[in-house]
């Protein structure tokens, strides 16, 4: 396994808990720019108190509007404006899966993304959904690689001081969840980045590219880094976000 394959399997995961979320008709996928289960997950989830998924239920409408709101307008980039084209938002949601609107967002070779494709059905990690015929992800043998293995599989340790985008446990994804007592934070390298830090070598090199994309797989990106950087206890924190915003 690649470090564009383990990106491009979490592109599709976002995808998935994408569609999950989206409102119907035209135009669905755009109103909320990237927004997933992930994005609603309150500081209590992490916490021990239940965490109750959004409800569709008439009572239950104003809680969820303003939850949504919330969600939509909150700070979650970690650069300064974006420097690159942003891919458009397909007009079918189903053309997010082609070779061509993956490369875009992810700034890979479509050749690229095809052999991706194939070593992870090879692998048993990518299907194909039996109503769409779409890729379908594994996502509890993803969550399981991730947990136990990409730390072997892609080490990595801080380094140089420099201006990048914030990862791990300095993401806008943890940082609700959980405070770090170290001084210095990590980041993915990036001129355009928000903040200055220790830099951490990427799952890919075009990462930083690919986040700036979708605010989902930023997320499950940072969560990652967070399991292949962290200790028992962000290890802990980041695996519980990850399963519940991939709906596990």
């Amino acid at each position: 396994m690649k470090g564009q394959d383990v990106l491009l399997l979490f592109k599709m995961a976002s995808l998935h808990a994408q569609e999950e979320m989206r409102p119907e008709g035209p135009g669905g996928n755009s109103l909320f720019g990237n927004l997933s289960e992930i994005d609603l997950l309150d500081r209590r989830f992490t916490t021990g108190s239940r965490f109750t998924a959004v409800s569709a239920e008439p009572e239950d409408l104003v809680s969820t509007i303003n939850r949504l709101g919330e969600a939509v307008s909150a700070e979650w980039t970690g650069w300064e404006g974006n420097d690159e084209q942003v891919s458009p938002v397909p007009e079918r949601w189903s053309d997010s899966y082609s070779l061509r609107s993956l490369s875009d967002s992810l700034g890979i070779s479509k050749s690229e993304i095809s052999n991706s494709i194939n070593r992870c059905r090879t692998a048993g990690l990518l299907t194909s959904d039996y109503q769409t015929s779409l890729p379908k992800v594994n996502r509890d043998e993803l969550l399981n690689i991730t947990e136990y293995a990409l730390k072997y599989f892609f080490p990595v340790k801080p380094g140089a001081l420099t201006r990048g985008i914030p990862t791990g446990f300095a993401s806008p994804v943890l940082t609700k969840h959980l405070k770090s007592a170290g001084n210095q934070i990590i980041v993915w390298p990036d001129p355009h980045g928000k903040e200055k830090g220790q830099a951490v070598e990427p799952l890919y090199k075009t990462v930083a590219h690919a986040v700036k994309q979708d605010r989902t797989l930023y997320h499950y990106l940072a969560l990652v880094d967070a399991i292949r950087l962290g200790g028992p206890r962000e290890t802990a924190v980041a695996v519980k976000l990850l399963k519940a915003g991939m709906r596990i």
